[in-house]
């Protein structure tokens, strides 16, 4: 066990009814915080669950709690780089619990932490942490993905250096900050075509910077030990998340990755090569956003034909309609990548049975990853769809753009 956490369990058992209610609310609730973290839960994840489960009012006292435990146990100089980042992010999202956090001074105890919350008018009842120490008491515990805390280096040493990867199997991260870059303009503008082509645009380097990575890949050895394979949660919101679900399955399938679905949480989980798992994840949220965007146009369409607009305004024909769309994208998705792959296995003058037995080795270590981490999962079973929102969903994957070269399939 961690000296930090310890130390908080230590302070909070010593002090007992000693400590004001305030302080000993804040000593329990981080104490909470790192009990979760050894059972499998990961800073973003504790935030998703907490945003479900306790109302967006709760997210500010979280992410204040979250970014202090992670100051006060230098997790800069401990923890994974996707663990800094889940942090970053958070900070970045809620920029008043970032700002509070970074004052802090260094290894600050939960009473310094609840007097400093004090101290910035920061009002929050003993309810409150109350709430948020019995939902994260309460978090069941999840396949880890990466080392607990406990097992990191102590505070004051070099950050972790076994992060799953290496860099020279890592997506470029100039090129993934022009995806992410485009895909934000995408979801900020309010023109429609302006959207599609920022999309279009993101789709079409994540193509070829995809295909060009596994040609240089193909170089190397096909034994299945030698790839890498990585886990990635994704954090589903409402509406629709199963049928949001069916639309990452997908997008995995197409691109060798398997998914495993926590219906609780609303967490999905995907398991696939490093490189893989960046285009699955850049790929699901450009599509959503185009799924939805095709949803709201099939209702406005609809407008002038009253038995029409109340039939794509319904919650049947919506999960319908997003879940013909996830069936017909990862079609096209899998007949884009053989056909990509055909492609530029000629543009570089590599023979395609040269290629196959690679791809192929990365989808036996995928499974076997995917086995050792779910031993236990059951495949999910399709439920009867409203007929016309299935129809206008598969009507509108068709129309979704992969790439800027891609026209309409002809109907």
């Amino acid at each position: 066990m961690g000296s930090n956490r310890t130390y908080f369990r230590t302070q909070d058992r010593l002090a007992g009814d000693c400590m004001p209610p305030r302080q000993r609310s804040a000593a329990g609730l981080i104490t909470a915080l790192a009990d979760a973290y050894e059972r499998g839960w990961q800073p973003a994840d504790v935030m998703h669950v907490t945003r479900r489960a306790l109302g967006s009012g709760a997210v500010p006292t979280a992410a204040a709690a979250v970014l202090y435990q992670a100051r006060a146990t230098d997790v800069d100089g401990r923890a994974p780089r996707e663990w800094r980042a889940q942090l970053e992010q958070i900070a970045d999202r809620e920029s008043e619990a970032g700002r509070f956090a970074a004052g802090l001074p260094a290894y600050c105890d939960p009473d310094e932490f609840a007097t400093a919350l004090d101290a910035v008018g920061w009002q929050i009842g003993v309810r409150e942490w109350v709430a948020l120490t019995v939902q994260w008491l309460e978090l069941p515990r999840l396949t880890r993905l990466c080392d607990p805390p406990s097992t990191w280096p102590r505070a004051g040493t070099r950050p972790q250096t076994t992060d799953v990867v290496d860099d020279a199997r890592c997506a470029d991260p100039k090129v993934l900050n022009r995806i992410r870059g485009l895909l934000a303009k995408a979801e900020a503008t309010d023109f429609v075509e302006e959207a599609e082509t920022f999309t279009a645009k993101a789709q079409a380097l994540m193509t070829r910077y995809a295909i060009n990575s596994a040609l240089l890949q193909g170089t190397g050895p096909t034994d299945g030990a030698n790839t890498a394979v990585s886990s990635r949660r994704i954090h589903l919101d409402n509406p629709y998340v199963r049928e949001k679900v069916h639309l990452l399955t997908a997008i995995g399938e197409a691109n060798r990755s398997r998914t495993v679905w926590f219906d609780r949480f609303a967490i999905a989980t995907v398991v696939g090569s490093p490189l893989d798992l960046e285009q699955v994840d850049l790929l699901f949220t450009s599509l959503l956003i185009q799924a939805t965007r095709a949803m709201q146009s099939a209702g406005a369409r609809d407008a002038d034909d009253a038995d029409n607009f109340r039939g794509s305004r319904t919650t049947s024909f919506r999960k319908a309609f997003l879940f013909g769309f996830a069936v017909r994208i990862g079609q096209r998705l899998k007949e884009t990548d053989s056909r990509a792959t055909a492609e530029a296995a000629v543009d570089a003058d590599v023979r395609i049975d040269d290629l196959l037995p690679v791809l192929a080795a990365r989808s036996e270590a995928v499974d076997a990853e995917f086995e050792r981490l779910f031993p236990s999962t059951k495949a999910s079973r399709s439920r009867s769809v409203d007929a016309d929102g299935w129809y206008a969903g598969q009507s509108a994957a068709d129309d979704a753009s992969l790439s800027p070269a891609d026209r309409a399939i002809a109907r």
